[in-house]
């Protein structure tokens, strides 16, 4: 397949936010109960709800987007610099979790008041599924060529 500057864009993209996120992650996953975990990855207080499910939450997090995504997206990205179908398949299956664990991430900061509506919340709260969208719709129409 043919890598465009738009491959490159979406994949040099995955890459940056991946392991962005991989790299905190991996954080959490070593210092689960840190204060600088807590304020920085977690966001929010475990004593404004039960603690035991607020670090259940965002540990099950932790592991998944280190262990499952994380690789799912790098080899994708990397697939599709190469110019490999398998790699725009990849980056279409690791585009789900980008718009997908928003959903749930949404709904736990507005029932539970985690986070503030601030402008940076949105930004980073947008950032994840506008870019999860934009790489599956790529992939899924390049898939189709």
């Amino acid at each position: 397949m043919d890598v465009t500057a738009l491959t490159w864009v979406v994949a040099i993209a995955g890459l940056v936010l991946i392991g962005l996120l991989a790299s905190l992650q991996l954080v959490a996953i070593i210092r689960p109960r840190s204060a600088w975990t807590i304020k920085n990855i977690y966001g929010g207080s475990p004593e404004t709800t039960d603690p035991e499910a607020y670090f259940a939450f965002n540990q099950g997090y932790a592991w998944a987007d280190t262990i499952f995504w994380a690789p799912l997206q790098i080899a994708g990205s990397i697939g599709m610099l190469l110019g490999h179908r398998w790699g725009f398949l990849l980056a279409l299956v690791a585009s789900v979790p980008f718009w997908y664990s928003a959903i749930p991430l949404f709904i736990w900061d507005r029932d539970l008041g985690f986070r503030q509506n601030t402008v940076t919340y949105w930004v980073v709260t947008c950032m994840f599924p506008l870019f999860g969208i934009i790489s599956g719709v790529y992939c899924f129409v390049r898939l189709l060529d």
